[in-house]
């Protein structure tokens, strides 16, 4: 699934982003959005939870399941701020997630442009989905 509202998407997760800075975590939101409609929706709470695993990424896909009662998420579209790290990357290669729309990259652990690519390889083990489609939309703010 191709959305045609990617920037109206991304603002959305700008929103959650300056939310979860202003409560003392990394400025990150994220989107899970399914037809054309947001059905999860987080920002950033891992510092403030201390609990590595509240990336935002993570958030959305652990309700987007818990909606859909399906682990199976391949109707869907994930929408974030930043490049999914590579433990984001591996629970949206386990969920089925077949596109990615985020806005800066992360060069040290992103699943994308890191040394370690777990978003796109097909170096993985059979059971893996195929790698999603990659969008990197640059933030006409700061561009």
């Amino acid at each position: 699934m191709i959305s045609d509202n990617h920037n109206f998407f991304l603002d959305r997760c700008r929103q959650l982003a300056l939310q979860a800075a202003q409560a003392g975590n990394p400025p990150v939101g994220a989107l899970m959005v399914r037809q054309g409609q947001i059905i999860s929706e987080a920002a950033e709470t891992a510092r403030t939870e201390n609990d590595i695993t509240g990336h935002a990424e993570l958030l959305v896909l652990r309700d987007a399941a818990r909606q859909l009662n399906k682990t199976d998420l391949s109707d869907c579209v994930l929408y974030s701020t930043h490049e999914p790290c590579v433990m984001c990357a591996y629970a949206i290669r386990f969920h089925r997630i077949p596109e990615v729309v985020f806005q800066h990259t992360v060069t040290w652990l992103g699943g994308y442009s890191s040394a370690f690519p777990i978003l796109t390889t097909t170096d993985v083990p059979a059971h893996w989905s195929e790698p999603p489609i990659v969008r990197v939309i640059a933030d006409p703010i700061s561009s």
